[in-house]
């Protein structure tokens, strides 16, 4: 390793995740296709989070409960619960993504319209994490408590105490 290298290391945070701080990103010019594949990541990552904070549980065991709240009937049932509470800019996102021609499915996906809510909820979730101001905030409040029951629903279907130590 050089100087240069070992400068380099030493320079990086020890706590990543309080350098980054809020990604800031201008996504308005970007493709429907675009802000749902971000979307996916960010959807996948929030459930992976909650589901970490609620304790120790065999891998396999965390795959599962994590595939029973982000397959495309749930977030279809998701959108479906929160759309009439949407304003027009939101609505707007919903409705692009929705409208996208796509594969038409997907891999297990058992319908086309689920598959299409789904990525518009996906679009939805990147438009308010990384887009609109304030969208963050909208997130917490209109996704969070049904991650939250969701979660729970999918501890209990998983049928396996919390492992600890």
């Amino acid at each position: 390793m050089t100087d240069d290298e070992s400068a380099e290391i030493q320079d990086v945070p020890e706590d990543m995740s309080q350098a980054a701080g809020p990604v800031e990103v201008d996504l308005r010019g970007r493709s429907v296709r675009t802000l749902a594949w971000l979307g996916d990541a960010e959807f996948e990552r929030e459930v992976r989070m909650k589901l970490a904070q609620r304790g120790d549980y065999p891998t396999d065991r965390l795959h599962a409960m994590t595939a029973r709240v982000v397959c495309a009937e749930a977030q279809a049932e998701l959108l479906a619960a929160i759309e009439a509470g949407l304003d027009e800019a939101e609505l707007g996102v919903v409705r692009r993504a929705r409208n996208l021609n796509g594969k038409g499915g997907s891999r297990g996906v058992r319908s086309v319209r689920d598959y299409r809510s789904a990525t518009a909820l996906e679009a939805l979730v990147a438009h308010w994490c990384f887009g609109a101001p304030g969208g963050r905030a909208r997130f917490e409040a209109l996704i969070s408590p049904w991650l939250a029951t969701r979660i729970d629903a999918a501890i209990v279907a998983a049928g396996r105490a919390l492992r600890r130590g």
